[in-house]
């Protein structure tokens, strides 16, 4: 018997909304976040997204696509970005800040023969790729599907993919082993444009550092994507990096450019965390907007600035160590 002032709260209330029909307004006297109501939990999707985010980038498989883009490494916490050295394939004249050797004679360029060694060390400033991605509760309340989940991941992914390299893009374009060239930027159908682009980038290989567009890698605009693509579709070929015949990373963010980077000369070092991830994936509750704030974030370093000694005396024994041109930056004007 129920005692006074005691209640017990129902599972289902039935009431009348009018003459015509009933309604029912349903209590939930099981778990609070039942499995069957998962598909509208918000944090039931933010949790399966940051495990999948774990999963894939801090796993094989994201490090072997990263090795696949370019050449890279993965080095333990607190150890320095691993530079190479290499020897060049031509002879090459550079010119550097004026230095006096021991004549008193001042010295402005040097010559660099084949078989010099090129030693590479990172550029000085490091990368910091942090990504935020808010998302509100309202916009997940009305269900979501695995497929939907999917799409997001794979857009945030992307969106940190293009980001990143724009970055780079833009650490590279100061760099001091970067050669920038001026081109007219071609124009008509995307066919004459992508050839005129191919002529253009095979015109500019560096013979110092590769011999073909298979010895670069290419950074571009992500505004030439679709042009290339499209090119490519009309060239009977599957994808941009066979019609161009060299790896293509786009980027997107502000236009610097295209830039040649040589696989051997260059490189990635991803930072690793003392747990031996590369990547921190981590979820925050943002009370102020009724959302959750999910941020992915990692540190790299470009090992891209080439330095090599060159002869300031005719007999070679006073020699200095300058900058050495690997990196080509085609900038497109109209």
């Amino acid at each position: 018997m129920t005692k006074p002032f005691e209640y017990t709260k129902p599972s289902t209330y039935t009431t009348a909304i009018t003459d015509e029909h009933t309604g029912s307004i349903r209590f939930n006297t099981a778990d609070v976040r039942p499995e069957t109501q998962a598909a509208t939990d918000v944090s039931v999707y933010v949790e399966a997204l940051v495990e999948a985010a774990e999963d894939y980038l801090n796993g094989d498989e994201w490090r072997e696509a990263a090795m696949e883009a370019t050449p890279c490494e993965f080095r333990p916490a607190g150890s320095e970005a691993t530079g190479q050295q290499i020897i060049t394939m031509a002879d090459r004249s550079v010119k550097f800040d004026p230095r006096k050797n021991w004549d008193n004679q001042t010295i402005s360029k040097g010559e660099v023969l084949a078989g010099s060694v090129i030693f590479t060390e990172p550029t000085d400033t490091a990368l910091v790729i942090s990504y935020r991605h808010t998302l509100l509760d309202h916009n997940l309340m009305a269900g979501f599907t695995e497929g939907s989940m999917a799409q997001t991941a794979d857009k945030i992914l992307r969106d940190i993919e293009l980001s990143a390299a724009g970055k780079i893009a833009g650490i590279l374009s100061t760099a001091p082993s970067t050669e920038v060239f001026s081109e007219a930027k071609p124009t008509g159908k995307p066919v004459e444009i992508a050839e005129d682009l191919i002529d253009l980038l095979t015109t500019h290989i560096n013979q110092t550092v590769g011999t073909s567009l298979s010895d670069f890698v290419v950074l571009l605009p992500v505004s030439l994507v679709a042009v290339l693509e499209r090119a490519a579709q009309r060239a009977g070929v599957g994808d941009i990096e066979n019609l161009i015949g060299a790896s293509v990373q786009p980027y997107s963010g502000t236009d610097y450019g295209l830039f040649l980077l040589p696989k051997h000369f260059t490189s990635l070092s991803y930072r690793e965390g003392r747990d031996g991830n590369v990547w921190k994936i981590e979820a925050t509750r943002n009370g102020a907007h009724q959302a959750w704030d999910i941020e992915i974030m990692t540190v790299v370093d470009i090992v891209a600035n080439g330095k090599v000694k060159v002869k300031l005396t005719a007999d070679g024994l006073q020699t200095q160590t300058v900058a050495f041109p690997m990196i080509t930056n085609i900038k497109l004007t109209a």
